[in-house]
């Protein structure tokens, strides 16, 4: 619990919100935090004509006093709020998120980030056109209005939409999995990270050469275009995987229907590809790091030859047995065992 006022020449330390009432020149403060309190209501905030920053979180407000007009960020996460007041025009930044709000006020227009994930939304307001960032994951929305052209980041995960808006030119990241997207629409150039996971997805439109990451696992894809840092196409219905980039450093194809890993990449650091119909794999790049191959058909002492180390762990096996790397070799690993690579010079400690 702490309350605090700030000023361009002193910060004021309180232990009781009633101090706000009776402190002198409230016109001279710019910063309140009154935080982890336990407040279930505010005093006025009328006569703190020059707030600009107003911290509130961690209570258990169901409601917030007027707010001052020079307000600049607000910040009211984590209480118990149904519904906030007028929102000042200067307003360039909200934190509502983990409330109980069943939907917004008039948004500024000057709104530069906006968090309302984790309440209660079905609908959003008019979004404002400076506004570039937006999240509202975990909330009940089942359509988006416009979208701003100056947005670069838009977080709309763990809701009920079927379908997404046109999507600005200059966006950057995208998380809209665990919806109910049948498809996507044209991704712009621009974009770096995409998530569409646990959707209804049956094919990807164009990706850009931009993209680094793309997280599209839980769909219904029988292909894929990529040129990529990290790839996640997990638990789909892939019968092959396209040429596989040379930046690519994480790659997590499990639970598909492969039956073949061409070429993997000389950077690749991590391989998850569990699940699926492997007979063999292709040689192993240098740097890797992780491999999870169980529940295959995959013979391992073809290909772990050129490891300096290798970790076997046995499903639900608490006890370990040394094995060197000759004797190994000798064996025939069983395809449910989850693979560790990690390079050593100096011993190769096998443990099943």
């Amino acid at each position: 619990m702490y309350y605090q006022l700030f000023n361009d020449n002193y910060k004021y330390n309180f232990d009781n919100i009633n101090h706000l009432d009776t402190l002198n020149n409230k016109h001279n403060v710019q910063i309140i935090n009154i935080v982890n309190s336990n407040l279930i209501i505010l005093p006025n905030l009328h006569q703190f004509i020059n707030l600009e920053r107003f911290n509130c979180n961690h209570n258990q407000l169901n409601q917030l006093p007027q707010l001052p007009s020079n307000l600049k960020e607000l910040y009211c996460y984590d209480n118990q709020l149904t519904q906030l007041p007028q929102l000042p025009f200067d307003l360039k930044v909200l934190y509502c998120f983990n409330n109980q709000l069943t939907q917004l006020p008039l948004l500024p227009y000057n709104l530069t980030y906006l968090y309302c994930s984790k309440n209660k939304l079905t609908q959003l307001p008019l979004l404002p056109d400076n506004l570039c960032y937006l999240d509202f994951y975990h909330n009940k929305l089942t359509i988006l209005p416009q979208l701003p052209n100056k947005l670069i980041t838009l977080y709309c995960n763990h809701n009920l939409l079927t379908e997404l808006p046109q999507l600005p030119n200059n966006l950057l990241y995208l998380y809209c999995g665990y919806n109910k997207l049948t498809e996507l629409p044209q991704l712009p150039d621009s974009l770096i990270e995409l998530y569409c996971n646990d959707n209804k997805l049956k094919q990807l439109t164009q990706l850009s050469n931009n993209l680094e990451t793309l997280y599209c696992n839980d769909n219904q894809l029988k292909q894929l275009p990529i040129n990529l840092k990290y790839l996640d196409c997990s638990k789909n219905k892939l019968t092959q995987l396209p040429k596989l980039p040379d930046k690519l450093i994480h790659l997590n194809c499990y639970t598909n229907q492969l039956t073949i890993l061409h070429k993997l990449p000389d950077k690749l650091i991590e391989l998850i590809c569990n699940h699926n119909q492997l007979t063999l794999l292709p040689k192993l790049p240098d740097k890797l790091q992780f491999i999870n191959c169980n529940n295959n058909y995959t013979n391992l002492h073809k290909y772990i030859i050129h490891c300096k180390s290798l970790y076997c762990y046995k499903k639900f096996n608490k006890y370990k047995y040394n094995y060197t790397l000759n004797e190994l070799l000798n064996h025939t690993i069983k395809y449910y065992y989850y693979i560790y690579i990690i390079k050593y010079y100096d011993k190769h400690n096998i443990y099943l």
